[in-house]
This record gives C-alpha cells, sequence and structure tokens, in this order.
C-alpha cells in the first residue's frame, strides 16, 4: 500500500509550479554565470573611502613584509602566524569594498618589500609596524560614522595592539629558536 500519495491538482496549478521552478532555476543559473555588482549600501565621503583604501594598503604592506622575512629565514613565528592574519584582513576589506561598491586596489607590495638583515631587526620592524597601525586605526575611528566599518577599523586595532604587537615585543627580545620554538 502506497501512502505517499500525490493529492489530485489542478493542472492549472502543476503548470504553475513548473513554471515557477523553471524561473528560479535560470534565475540562479544567470547569476552564477553574470553576478551582479555590488551597490553602494551607503554614499561614503572621500575621507571614509581613503581610510579604507589605506586600511587595505597597510593590509597588503604588513602581509608582503611578512611573507619576505618567511622568505628569507624560513617560517619563523611570529611571522609564519602574522602572514596568515594579514590574509584575513585582507579578506574582511575585500568584502567591505564589495559591499560598498568601490574597487579594490591592487597589491603593489607583494615582492617589493626589502628585509632587513636580521631576524631582531624583522621582530623591531614588525613592532613599529603594528604600532603604526593602532595610531591608523585610532584616526580613523575619530571620524569614520559607519557601523561596520567602526567595527572593523575597532578589531583591526585590537588584533594589532593585543595580539600582533606582543608577538613582535617577545620575538625582539628572546633568543629566535629555529621555528620560534619559545610560542
Amino acid at each position: 500500500m502506497n501512502i505517499y500519495k500525490l493529492p489530485k491538482s489542478n493542472p492549472s496549478t502543476v503548470v504553475k509550479w513548473v513554471v515557477d521552478a523553471i524561473i528560479i532555476s535560470n534565475g540562479i543559473v544567470f547569476l552564477c554565470f553574470f553576478p551582479v555588482k555590488a551597490l553602494p549600501q551607503t554614499s561614503l565621503d572621500s575621507n571614509t573611502q581613503q581610510a579604507m583604501i589605506d586600511s587595505i594598503n597597510d593590509e597588503y604592506r604588513a602581509r608582503a613584509f611578512y611573507q619576505a622575512v618567511i622568505e628569507k629565514f624560513g617560517s619563523v613565528r611570529p611571522f609564519s602566524n602574522i602572514v596568515q592574519s594579514e590574509n584575513n584582513h585582507i579578506n574582511l576589506w575585500m568584502n567591505i569594498f564589495a559591499k560598498y561598491g568601490i574597487a579594490v586596489p591592487t597589491d603593489s607590495f607583494a615582492g617589493n618589500i626589502s628585509v632587513p638583515d636580521t631576524l631582531k631587526d624583522a621582530c623591531k620592524m614588525g613592532v613599529t609596524v603594528e604600532i603604526d597601525n593602532v595610531e591608523m586605526y585610532d584616526r580613523f575611528l575619530g571620524f569614520v560614522t559607519q557601523p561596520d566599518l567602526k567595527a572593523a577599523f575597532t578589531q583591526l586595532r585590537q588584533i594589532s595592539e593585543e595580539r600582533h604587537l606582543p608577538a613582535f615585543e617577545r620575538c625582539q627580545t628572546q633568543p629566535i629558536g629555529g621555528q620560534g620554538g619559545f610560542f
């Protein structure tokens, strides 16, 4: 006995379901091949747009520096960990740029950053980079009004101050042990 019987439907209802299914599936296929460009949620003033550009460029610069250190000295901490964090920050900015319909600047820093002669000096530069990040985000938080941008600046500022900066401070004062054995 088959308990899963389809209810008797009006033929026009079945046709409507089929037509709706075709329209929906065509819409999904269209969006897959022709994605809709993000439209600006709100208009941003030029200072806010420049803050976004400066922020992603700062992330590009930091990632390029940390990657260059890894290429020169091997996969040493904290550089090997923090370079991954910089990738996450860049992805955050790319999503925000898309949300506001602003073109993402290209990364002009990859492969174009010089590295100090010693790992200890690279750690000192890491301290400077993170202090500069905190100061930059403090400036931006003084005038940016959009809640999502304030949240991004606040989050990235906090990561720089509370995670990255202490890691580089430890790095410059402790002996380096291969893969960063003391971390």
